[in-house]
């Protein structure tokens, strides 16, 4: 009997490995991921609607005489509108994100969101391969005979009225919010799919640039592609702060370009 329980203790021996066996961190499934993934989406869209309540009301009280239509296209241009409903819509889709990846008991917010700290060289490697993305990008755009700065943007700037917000907005807290979400929360849900790692890349590349309706066919494509270097910086860094750095860097020399543009005018 004291033979037969050293074997099972002995190092190396099955029930010993059964023993020392730890649960896989299991995120959710891509059904469940894609559910909560609406949800938030949802919760982004009822966010925006107040925000729009808010900012239109004030509007109509100072201009009676304006119509639906005229509303919608001065909402949908105004970077002072946009500013503030990323910056309001932001802490709603984090803390939606913290419950949805908290409340899954097989892994931890860290391990599921990949609050990885990466090391200084990873941060200099993919912020240099986004700059050669960005400079290989605007060759070709200007190749193409079509502006680096889409007119959106412009007028975006234009109706700013305060551009260090919209600075803020755009290169601090929507690349925050978007990742977590998109290459955070979707990514792991997608990675540990049928679709596996580079079915993550992919997919989550193709949502995040078809978010961007705001720009032409053109634009969403070269977002896609942008979105499958980040993504894959996200798959080899197994850190969320790299996409979240090239993210932000991305957004950083777009808004850069379009002020230069705007002072050249």
């Amino acid at each position: 009997m004291q033979e037969e329980q050293y074997l099972m203790n002995e190092p190396g021996s099955p029930d010993r490995q059964v023993q020392e066996e730890k649960p896989q961190a299991k995120p959710w499934g891509f059904w469940a991921t894609i559910g909560f993934c609406c949800i938030i989406g949802v919760a982004y869209i009822l966010t925006s609607i107040v925000v729009t309540f808010v900012f239109v009301i004030p509007s109509a009280i100072a201009n009676p005489h304006l119509d639906v239509e005229e509303y919608t296209r001065i909402l949908t241009s105004s970077g002072l509108f946009l500013s503030i409903s990323i910056i309001a819509a932001s802490p709603v889709i984090i803390l939606l994100i913290l419950l949805f990846a908290g409340i899954r008991k097989e892994i931890t917010i860290k391990e599921y969101l990949s609050l990885n700290i990466p090391s200084l060289g990873q941060f200099f490697i993919w912020s240099f391969a986004l700059i050669l993305f960005v400079i290989c990008s605007d060759a070709l755009t200007s190749f193409l005979g079509r502006p680096i700065v889409p007119d959106f943007m412009i007028n975006v700037y234009k109706t700013a009225y305060f551009p260090a917000f919209l600075w803020f907005a755009f290169v601090v807290v929507a690349p925050i919010s978007e990742e977590f979400l998109m290459r955070g929360f979707l990514f792991k849900g997608i990675e540990y799919s049928k679709l596996g790692p580079l079915g993550a890349v992919v997919i989550t590349s193709l949502v995040w640039s078809v978010l961007h309706i705001q720009y032409d066919f053109y634009g969403i494509a070269s977002i896609f592609v942008g979105g499958l270097l980040v993504g894959w910086a996200r798959l080899k860094t197994k850190s969320i702060y790299i996409p979240v750095a090239m993210h932000s860097l991305m957004n950083l020399i777009a808004t850069v370009e379009c002020a230069v543009v705007l002072a050249e005018k």
